[in-house]
């Protein structure tokens, strides 16, 4: 029987953390596997999270194994592994395909660069081309050409198929040729409930584990039996490019599950995996109350168990909708991700729009801390409406919402052009040229030091200043997108932190 080997590349050693990695699985590589398993069942599919057991031990794997194909779903912060992992699957000679974001965005420049990797899957909904590969590889079915999303080499090494910036129209629900696609609406529902059992017990003993160091508090007394993660929604209300916050780079792509499979999802993985904590990831549940008031609507009255809820959502949809926090708590949501990009009007109405303000996020911590619901809070700096003062007055609130215990969670990090962000336009007028990612610091530096009215070092201080005040104050903190050694060998003074090269030039923290 030929193997597929299905592996969610973790971090590159260099990144640094954020304070929930490796606290839920990465589904997708669940949600491939299990369509594969239903479409091809005489195809033994293994899946594994190196972030979890480790790259040497994947690649261990892979060599004892000799799948026929390896699939590897990589981001900015773990591509350097993800090639690592390619290259060990060249020397058994299994085919290698890489999916997520980045890859998808940068297809034709990744093999372009990289021999190793032999395939690209743009798509969201990367099943059916998952499938149709597959199928040609074993079975000699379809042409390259014809598979949705696909970036190939041809037979003269030339490069063909899947563009994202000539092509990313294609890539909507609306325009997939499958049952359902027709409508946003259900459209989730041809999507089978992952099976969490093709991950190893080892696996979910792991993120539970990470869970519990990370989050015992929001549990006193009680330890969850599981945690999972889930998407039965996906998109979000900024999804048009003029409203698009500037750092974001997804598609957005608006779709749905019913909300009775969403249920039976949420009891499925709690009978498969003994889930109690799962993380809806869809972009912004909170922009789909008609969603959320169905899913309330449509719960079981008896579950057997008290699930929770961690998602992402937006402090403006909680300030407009006056009833959304009960209905999110109703669910049983506990905790939120909210991108509160900045604690000054300046930057965030720069980076989120005129209607977004320091005012909205603050109102929406309020109501959702009088309620009970916990929030991981992010912010983004070194944007071109940057300055000294508006690092202070960020740094000033972060300490303010930190002190009024209105997030749990803090995240906090220089801004990162990506490819096709407002950011990356800017930086790679022309589009990028290379495969990504460059040195990820040395980008955020030059776009920093070159656009913004501070340098790269200034916003590096103001993050340290806010890890050391949530470190100070016992909150979780951490800072995606960039490398550790920017957090290391620093001094806290008290009142802001700085490298000691640094500690003259940047008083105006303080």
């Amino acid at each position: 029987m030929q193997t597929i080997f299905l592996v969610n590349a973790g971090n590159d050693a260099s990144m640094a953390s954020i304070a929930n990695d490796y606290s839920f699985p990465p589904l997708n590589i669940l949600a491939l596997a299990t369509w594969l398993q239903e479409k091809l069942p005489g195809v033994h599919i293994v899946c594994r999270d190196s972030g979890i057991v480790g790259k040497d031990s994947v690649i261990a794997e892979i060599k004892a194994m000799k799948p026929v194909l390896v699939g590897v779903g990589v981001l900015a912060t773990s591509y350097r592994t993800a090639l690592e992992l390619c290259s060990a699957s060249k020397e058994v000679g299994a085919y290698t395909v890489l999916g997520n974001d980045q890859s998808s965005h940068l297809s034709q420049q990744i093999l372009r660069n990289q021999p190793d990797v032999d395939f690209v899957i743009g798509a969201e909904y990367g099943e059916f081309a998952l499938e149709m590969l597959v199928e040609k590889l074993l079975y000699d079915r379809h042409d390259f050409a014809a598979i949705p999303s696909l970036t190939f080499r041809d037979s003269h090494g030339d490069i063909g198929g899947f563009d994202y910036q000539q092509h990313k129209q294609t890539l909507s629900i609306l325009n997939q040729n499958f049952p359902g696609s027709d409508s946003r609406k259900g459209a989730l529902d041809i999507f089978p409930i992952p099976d969490r059992t093709l991950y190893p017990k080892s696996h979910w003993d792991g993120y539970l584990s990470n869970y519990m160091a990370a989050f015992s508090h929001l549990h006193p007394g009680y330890t969850p039996s599981g945690v999972t993660t889930m998407n039965r929604a996906r998109g979000c209300s900024r999804a048009n490019e003029n409203i698009k916050c500037k750092h974001c780079d997804m598609l957005l792509d608006t779709s749905f599950s019913s909300a009775q499979l969403f249920w039976q999802e949420v009891q499925q993985a709690h009978r498969d995996v003994n889930s109690e904590i799962f993380y809806e990831v869809c972009d912004s549940l909170t922009s789909f109350s008609s969603f959320i008031n169905e899913v309330t609507r449509q719960k079981p009255k008896d579950l057997g168990f008290d699930p929770k809820f961690f998602i992402y959502g937006q402090a403006l949809d909680i300030m407009r909708n006056q009833q959304l926090p009960k209905a999110l708590k109703e669910i049983g949501v506990f905790k939120m991700n909210i991108g509160l990009e900045s604690g000054c009007d300046q930057t965030l109405k720069h980076m989120k729009g005129k209607k977004d303000s320091v005012e909205a996020n603050y109102y929406a911590l309020k109501k959702l801390k009088e309620l009970g619901i916990h929030v991981y809070g992010s912010f983004v700096l070194g944007t071109e409406a940057e300055t000294l003062a508006t690092l202070s007055e960020t740094v000033d609130w972060v300490k303010k919402i930190i002190d009024e215990n209105l997030i749990s969670d803090v995240e906090a990090q220089p801004i990162l052009p990506l490819p096709n962000n407002y950011y990356g336009k800017i930086m790679f007028p022309d589009g990028m040229q290379s495969d990504w990612p460059l040195d990820i610091d040395t980008v955020s530096r030059e776009y920093v030091n070159k656009h913004s009215n501070v340098s790269y070092d200034d916003c590096i201080d103001a993050v340290n200043t806010i890890r050391a005040y949530a470190k100070d104050k016992d909150k979780n903190f951490g800072s995606g997108v960039s490398k550790e050694s920017n957090y290391q060998s620093i001094e806290f003074t008290g009142d802001y932190v700085v490298h000691p090269i640094n500690k003259e030039l940047h008083k105006g923290l303080c």
